[in-house]
């Protein structure tokens, strides 16, 4: 949850992005930007469920 919300702040205070400008750029990294991590987060959570799955003795 940190790891998210850390990549959010950098992206906002580092990287400057705002939606204030009329360029759809802005809009398309931050959406690129969510897409990339709810692949990473969900991907990771579903591995280690199934890992859990498999791994259950008895």
């Amino acid at each position: 949850m940190t790891a998210v919300l850390q990549v959010l702040v950098q992206l906002v205070m580092f990287m400057h992005l705002d939606f204030k400008t009329e360029d759809g750029w802005n809009m398309l990294s931050f959406v690129f930007t969510v897409l990339i991590l709810g692949l990473v987060v969900g991907g990771s959570l579903w591995i280690m469920q199934h890992l859990h799955l498999n791994m259950m003795i008895g």
